[in-house]
């Protein structure tokens, strides 16, 4: 029974590559001026693609694969979706992390440009470099699926359980065919039509960030879907009509390799994390881009499993999920999320907080990074009330901070690393969301979207120490 669950992941993962944005169409930030044709790409001289890395999995027990939707707008094939997934061999778990396809990335031979563009440049060869370039990991293998064939996936599983959290509509008569969206609200089971709507529809206050969020909820609707007993008994079959839907370069030996780890990795949804690059949309000479810094993920793809269940359940208690895992799917909760569950963080004695306070040996830094007037200044004014020194108070280099989370220089003194551990104690924030950044000049408190909680938390630890 292992070898079709591995079979069967590893192609639901590439359906949700195609279903990371197929429809460039319902984008909400309009792009100023009309983007230029790509042209084929052809290497520069003294720049070459990088080698596939395969000895590194030997080094670090790691697969990495690209997993690329394939778009055709108008006789235009682009990388309409890229999703990088690394399965963790050694560690025994899985993460996916979907980088938006208007991400601002250097391409090999053709400078900085938007991601969806070096599929149309050099094929999946040259999205592998850039993604690998970008994210500083090599990649392994590949998985490529066009969007003609993401309804079928569904199908052949029997259609997937997804409860809708708010009415979709949406009509575009100048699309060939003809586009209508109109899914209500709540639970149903979703045909492979319908899905596909379901994962292109961007037409809300969210743009694309929602639609992300919607895909990776309707990918761990898949992954529940697969173990469903029909689809159990009848895997033979449904394997073979997989076989023309994608194309990969992993050999025989390799998908064996992974038959063995999902084995081992049975049924602990809780091990399959899902994250969005971070990032904040910017309109750079006349184009719109999603500009990310790679330090911003780089917790995610170093973090072991621990650390990774942390960051998951800070999210939860934020109610603003920047890490989920597989396991926060349920069928019956609206939109396929579970409830949140409430912050079980302890609030130190007023001893401690006193002691904590008295600790601290460095002055800090507070960055706002929710783009609200006023919030960095707010924080800082309660924690200088406290006794904590607040050197510079300032704005984050962007505002798509959903979790509160604290920085120290890559080049930090001992104390600056003690500065950095006793705020976060001081602020109930994760040790996994307490990270070195190059960027950093003093041990640093970037508020998050979750700013009423610490806001809370800071006011409820002065009132106790008084």
């Amino acid at each position: 029974m292992s070898k079709w669950k591995t079979t069967l992941i590893m192609l639901l993962l590439a359906s949700f590559s195609f279903g990371a944005g197929v429809c460039y169409r319902f984008n909400k930030i309009k792009i100023i001026e009309p983007e230029p044709t790509p042209t084929p790409w052809t290497p520069v001289p003294g720049e070459e693609l990088p080698e596939l890395l395969d000895k590194q999995l030997d080094i670090s027990g790691r697969i990495n694969v690209l997993l690329v939707g394939e778009d055709n707008v108008e006789g235009s094939r682009r990388s309409d979706t890229v999703v990088f997934a690394a399965l963790d061999i050694d560690n025994r778990n899985i993460r996916v992390l979907s980088l938006p396809r208007d991400t601002r990335v250097h391409i090999p031979g053709r400078g900085n440009q938007k991601l969806n563009h070096a599929y149309a440049f050099g094929q999946v060869d040259l999205v592998r470099a850039t993604v690998e370039n970008f994210l500083g990991t090599p990649i392994h293998y590949y998985v490529k699926i066009d969007y003609d064939n993401f309804p079928k996936l569904v199908d052949m599983l029997g259609g997937v359980d997804v409860n809708v959290g708010k009415a979709m509509k949406y009509t575009d008569r100048r699309a060939t065919p003809p586009l209508f969206i109109d899914i209500p609200t709540g639970k149903q089971r979703m045909n492979g039509e319908t899905a596909l709507k379901y994962v292109r529809f961007r037409h809300d206050a969210l743009g694309d960030i929602g639609r992300v969020q919607r895909q990776q909820q309707f990918l761990k609707a898949m992954l529940s879907r697969m173990y469903d007993p029909d689809n159990i008994l009848r895997f033979a079959s449904i394997a073979e009509e997989i076989k023309g839907t994608i194309i990969t370069d992993m050999n025989p030996s390799m998908i064996l390799q992974l038959c063995n780890f999902v084995r081992k990795l049975d049924r602990e949804t809780d091990k399959v994390f899902f994250m969005m690059l971070p990032g904040t949309p910017s309109v750079i000479d006349n184009l719109s881009y999603w500009v990310s810094d790679r330090s911003d993920v780089e917790p995610f793809l170093t973090a072991d499993t621990d650390q990774l269940k942390e960051m998951t359940v800070q999210a939860r208690r934020n109610q603003l999920a920047a890490v989920t895992s597989a396991n926060d799917y349920s069928p019956d909760a609206p939109g396929g999320v579970r409830a949140q569950e409430p912050s079980s963080d302890p609030m130190p004695s007023p001893q401690d907080i006193a002691q904590i306070v008295t600790n601290i040996p460095e002055a800090i830094a507070v960055l706002n990074g929710t783009g609200k007037s006023g919030v960095g200044q707010s924080v800082a004014s309660h924690l200088q009330k406290m006794g904590v020194e607040v050197v510079h108070v300032g704005n984050a280099k962007h505002f798509d901070y959903r979790s509160s989370n604290i920085i120290y220089p890559e080049r930090s003194s001992e104390q600056d690393r003690t500065t950095a551990r006793l705020l976060s104690q001081l602020c109930g924030i994760s040790s996994s969301l307490t990270r070195v950044n190059r960027q950093a000049t003093y041990p640093s408190l970037i508020v998050g979207h979750d700013y009423e909680t610490l806001l809370k938390r800071l006011e409820n630890s002065y009132a106790r120490i008084q």
